[in-house]
């Protein structure tokens, strides 16, 4: 029988007994927070507010475009510079170029083996399996360009998706009218969810790419075939898996602040600066740790949800109460 709690929990068990997973959960997060688009969406939309989410996703937009024309300007700048001031900038770029090439490998990279990792770690039953970051990541790699790929267009669509909300925000600097705070209003209304439903798509094409190795393309089809048959399961699992991170942090913060704080203004009464960095630092480490067991946890249950709908399917929770009246 088809159950979340079932789901969840075996993906809570998983995150528990196999640490190593949050190695991958570290990086897999730099794809995307927590590990997931739609958790990004939500999040940014209930605790930004309507127009100040909105007006802040316009000027990031608005931002890497600037970001992007300063530096090719200062690149051509460079040029005109003589040969050892050059050679040194350019070779400054190489190396950062080169770090922000790694840490994107090894991010996809991540993201692939903990999917991959999950199913072993389902079907392993009472068998021995060679689990290890090596493995996992040598597993992952096979499928990187097809991921980085996914990864990227679902970053551009849901950014196309968000300067076309964001639209009307520039016209009303010009013109606030009623008129057009009600087209924002309907935009924001039809393409929030547009923007959810695309992330759980390319969530399932990962993993048909991943689990199944189905050409990239099959396994967006695939993905949108599987999200328009358990569409409403899907948004109650996004939802469900949403109030799971949303609480989960809540605690943190309360134990970081009651565990920390006093820590850190003793410090500033006695101005000893070791012990606020001491505690800063272990604050953030903290941090880090949560938000790597968290991403894992994330991308377990969307696996085992995955594999659910597609050897049993599943039945929504609201379907299961109407059905019944």
């Amino acid at each position: 029988m088809f159950s979340y709690r079932i789901l969840f929990k075996q993906a809570w068990l998983i995150t528990r007994q196999h640490k190593y997973l949050w190695f991958f959960g570290l990086f897999a997060a730099l794809v995307a927070g927590s590990g997931s688009w739609e958790y990004q969406i939500f999040s940014q939309s209930l605790n930004q507010g309507l127009i100040e989410g909105s007006y802040l996703r316009l000027n990031n937009i608005l931002a890497f475009g600037n970001l992007a024309q300063n530096f090719l300007a200062g690149l051509i700048d460079l040029l005109h510079y003589d040969i050892w001031t050059m050679l040194s900038g350019l070779s400054l770029i190489i190396i950062t170029l080169s770090i922000t090439a790694f840490f994107i490998w090894l991010a996809v990279s991540s993201q692939a083996a903990l999917v991959g990792e999950t199913k072993k770690i389902l079907n392993a039953k009472k068998k021995a399996l060679t689990l290890s970051i090596r493995h996992g990541l040598s597993a992952g790699h096979e499928h990187f360009w097809s991921l980085l790929g996914l990864n990227i267009l679902i970053k551009f669509l849901v950014t196309l998706a968000f300067f076309i909300v964001s639209l009307p925000l520039l016209f009303m600097v010009w013109r606030d009218t009623n008129t057009l705070a009600v087209v924002y209003t309907l935009l924001f209304v039809i393409f929030v969810p547009i923007a959810v439903s695309l992330s759980l798509i390319v969530k399932y094409a990962i993993a048909y790419r991943v689990l199944d190795n189905k050409p990239a393309l099959s396994a967006l089809e695939l993905g949108e075939k599987l999200f328009r048959r358990h569409w409403l399961v899907s948004l109650e699992a996004a939802i469900i898996l949403f109030i799971i991170n949303f609480l989960a942090s809540a605690v943190l913060l309360v134990c970081l602040a009651l565990f920390f704080l006093p820590f850190l203004f003793f410090s500033f009464i006695f101005n000893a600066v070791w012990l606020a960095f001491l505690i800063i630092f272990l604050a953030i480490t903290v941090v880090v740790i949560f938000g790597s067991a968290l991403t894992t946890f994330q991308v377990a249950s969307w696996t085992n949800l995955f594999l659910s709908l597609t050897e049993k399917g599943g039945q929504a929770k609201l379907e299961r109460l109407f059905g019944k009246k």
